[in-house]
């Protein structure tokens, strides 16, 4: 087994997404139950409808519920890892043959659209991970693609990314 070592690793304050989730669900649900309770006959398409909009929520909840972004040494390099939901259930990885170059940014959520993840590296090719205005993480990824993540201190991420040998 490849020993990993991680360099830098923090737990991003994702409660405000995950409670901001939670308040579209709870409002969702009150708003349909108050629309059903007028109908004599709640349809099945609208009962299949709110499941899904509720099991997409949930999912999305229990996602953002623990977000952890850090950088791993291998004995081969270094990679950015960015894990969702506990135990890293889903999560996305920048080798160092994707990483071009990495820059400490500051960013308002205008700039950024707001909580959550924002965009696609395949479809539009930039993607944001935002908890929070301000502090950022900007990596430049192979094929002009761009990813944000906001973290406490982006300058020591944008160290520990740095090849040995490089300035």
């Amino acid at each position: 087994m490849i020993e990993r070592i991680i360099v830098i690793e923090q737990r991003l304050a994702s409660i405000g997404v995950a409670l901001a989730i939670g308040a579209l669900m709870v409002a969702f649900l009150a708003v349909s139950s108050m629309f059903f309770a007028t109908r004599s006959a709640t349809p099945v398409v609208a009962v299949v409808i709110e499941v899904v909009v509720i099991g997409s929520m949930s999912f999305v909840l229990f996602l953002f519920w623990r977000v952890i972004v850090r950088v791993v040494e291998t004995p081969r390099d270094r990679t950015l890892e960015v894990l969702y939901g506990p135990g890293g259930f889903v999560r996305q990885t920048f080798g160092p043959d994707e990483l071009q170059e990495a820059y400490a940014r500051d960013f308002s959520f205008a700039q950024m659209g707001g909580w959550g993840y924002r965009g696609s590296l395949r479809l539009v090719h930039q993607a944001a991970l935002v908890t929070r205005r301000g502090a950022a993480l900007e990596v430049i990824l192979r094929g002009k693609r761009r990813f944000i993540v906001t973290v406490d201190e982006p300058a020591s991420f944008v160290s520990a990314l740095q090849l040995p040998g490089e300035p």
